[in-house]
């Protein structure tokens, strides 16, 4: 093994990685380039064991802040991607509520329409009816007087 491998992983100091690998994360107002930004450029694994290794001029101390603040950005990023998914599914699940809800008014409303089709009707048979009832009142009295008077034609004034 080389000086400047660690378990078969090239090891990189940190004058070379800034020069040759861009930051995993690209902060942009385009979503897509920030979700799949680190697919395209390659990204330094950090290995638990690195920390315990002198890298230059740097102090253990210092390059356990550096993997402390990359597993808190790691945590961040993965904690983002959490709320993005979480805020997809609720986003569904509000417009899938809302489209049940929109079914359901138009059965409603269709169902509104039919009781007042049938309510109509039945106001319609009443006036009918009420109608008819008044034409036969005004039958049975006609008859009624034709029948007092001719009941009063065959019986005579005197009876």
């Amino acid at each position: 093994m080389y000086p400047a491998e660690i378990a078969s992983v090239p090891y990189l100091s940190p004058a070379t990685a800034v020069l040759s690998f861009k930051p995993h994360y690209h902060v942009a107002t385009n979503d897509f380039l920030f979700q799949y930004d680190s697919l395209l450029v390659p990204q330094v694994a950090h290995l638990p064991h690195e920390t315990s290794l002198p890298v230059g001029n740097k102090s253990n101390s210092d390059e356990s802040d550096d993997y402390q603040r990359s597993l808190a950005e790691e945590r961040r990023r993965r904690r983002m991607i959490s709320n993005r998914e979480s805020a997809r599914r609720s986003r569904m699940r509000k417009q899938k509520q809302l489209s049940e809800l929109w079914a359901q008014v138009v059965h409603l409303r269709s169902t509104n329409r039919q009781l007042l089709d049938q309510l109509n009707h039945v106001i319609r048979d009443c006036d009918r009816i009420a109608h008819e009832n008044c034409q036969l009142r005004d039958e049975r009295a006609k008859l009624q007087k034709q029948l007092e008077s001719t009941e009063s034609t065959f019986m005579g004034p005197d009876t």
